[in-house]
């Protein structure tokens, strides 16, 4: 059912309204498979990154996955670097610093992104190359959809719904591999000895596959997408986005080959509307920029095609900007674009200096709460600790406990503790100062663990020595 509002149609005493539906029915777009440089660019992107992705779960790194976000255990182990909840904060940055690469790529490039890595756009492409494979062209496939109900259409339907089926599950079964050991997982498979939450993960992101990059498709960049809402906000005139050559190509009107379009009074545009057919999300770039182009440039290989064939020149469609298509100048160091740009290579700099300078190493130093202090028969004070040491490296590590304070104390436990790799380990830990020891009643305590063998580092934290108060 669709709302619909009145709206005057032309000012005049009759008042006259004409209707206009605020809400469109879900159309079907059927795109043309098209070829050209910039179709060649997408399809090789495209390639690069399921390589990426298929091949990320199966690397290994000393043995271990090389990419392992390891949720039961809330570690994530990215090439032999070990990264725990309480370095939330560098997951913060890289994702500010992707965030600032994505908007100085957009005041640049308008949406590129889009059009040529946004993983729906990619896995979109892979069930659309099945469709054509099964079901043909763009024509075939709209008469098969037009068509009766009948065995061959049955088939091809069925093997097309099958074919994504399996694609969808290589998906699901590679995206949980990044989170389970994907050998482990291919052998749980095979085996049919899943557990429920793997069933449940692999299932749920199959499915969410099939709907989004299969069914849905264009819908989920024109109405689920917020990128797509907000993108046209970082735009500015020195932009470059997909346009149309209105001077060049008005009025636009069928001619044949052979003839003269300044004769017939017509511009360069056949109207053979190969722009809007090729299209995923179904525009016609000619009415000028809209919020649904993804810049994926199959429009503009369209019309160079057709330009080439009439031997006229091409480009009627293609990148621009809006100072180049009114012949200004292009600025190029716009205010918008320094300021992302200065904060992206900032954001770059502390990321890069965190990661450089970060100790693989955490100590946490916990008093007895039971009792502040306990005082032996012979006077002397004890402070008992709990140091939790966290081994963040992806090999096992033996540490050095010291410590030092302002008054003379003595340890009673070990010095030398092993933890393995990607492991806590508690080491209970004491200390006693004797009767004599003069001075504060509370001091601090600097207790330092570092690795015996190489490479070598360490952490310190301090604590406080507490005893009874004899200044009096």
């Amino acid at each position: 059912m669709s709302a619909k509002s009145r709206v005057p149609k032309a000012a005049s005493p009759d008042d006259e309204f004409e209707v206009v539906s605020l809400y469109e029915r879900w159309r079907k777009i059927q795109s043309l498979w098209v070829s050209g440089p910039f179709q060649t660019a997408r399809r090789v992107c495209l390639v690069l990154l399921l390589v990426v992705f298929y091949v990320g779960p199966w690397l290994t790194w000393n043995g271990r996955p090389a990419i392992w976000l390891d949720v039961p255990e809330r570690k994530f182990i990215i090439f032999g670097a070990t990264f725990w909840p309480q370095e939330f904060v560098l997951l913060s940055m890289a994702l500010i610093i992707a965030a600032f690469a994505l908007f100085v790529f957009t005041v640049v490039a308008g949406r590129l992104w889009c059009g040529f890595a946004c993983p729906q756009t990619v896995w979109t492409l892979c069930y659309v190359w099945i469709e054509k494979l099964i079901e043909g062209d763009r024509s075939q496939r709209i008469r098969l959809d037009r068509s009766r109900l009948s065995a061959s259409k049955l088939s091809k339907k069925l093997l097309k719904y099958t074919l994504w089926a399996l694609l969808a599950l290589s998906i699901s079964l590679t995206f949980v591999g990044y989170f389970t050991p994907i050998r482990d997982l291919a052998t749980s498979v095979v085996a049919l000895d899943l557990g429920n939450w793997e069933r449940f993960f692999i299932l749920f992101v199959a499915g969410a596959s099939f709907l989004l990059n299969g069914v849905l498709r264009e819908q989920v960049c024109l109405h689920m997408c917020p990128y797509a809402r907000f993108q046209s906000v970082m735009f500015d005139h020195d932009t470059m986005i997909v346009s149309y050559d209105a001077e060049r190509g008005e009025p636009r009107g069928s001619r044949p080959r052979w003839s003269d379009p300044g004769e017939r009074g017509l511009g360069s545009c056949v109207d053979c509307r190969l722009c809007v057919h090729a299209c995923p999300t179904g525009i016609d770039i000619r009415n000028g920029l809209q919020y649904q182009c993804i810049g994926c440039a199959a429009c503009v290989d369209a019309c160079n095609g057709i330009m080439e064939k009439m031997g006229y020149e091409p480009n009627l469609i293609r990148f621009s900007s809006q100072h180049q298509d009114e012949h200004q100048p292009t600025v190029r160091l716009r205010p918008r674009l320094v300021g992302y740009a200065a904060v992206l290579v900032a954001m770059i700099v502390a990321f890069t200096w965190v990661i450089g300078t970060r100790v693989p190493l955490e100590l946490d130093v916990i008093r007895d709460r039971n009792r502040l202090y306990h005082e032996h028969w012979d006077g002397t004070v004890e402070n008992a600790y709990t140091l939790r040491i966290l081994n963040m490296e992806q090999r096992d590590r033996v540490y050095r406990v010291r410590w030092d304070a302002d008054i003379e104390t003595r340890l009673s436990g070990k010095e030398l503790v092993e933890v393995p790799a990607g492991q806590q380990r508690s080491l209970p830990f004491s200390l006693f100062a004797s009767e004599g020891e003069g001075g504060a009643a509370n001091v601090d305590v600097r207790f330092t663990i570092e690795t015996v063998d190489e490479p070598s580092f360490s952490v310190t934290e301090v604590s406080r020595f507490l005893r009874p108060d004899r200044s009096g």
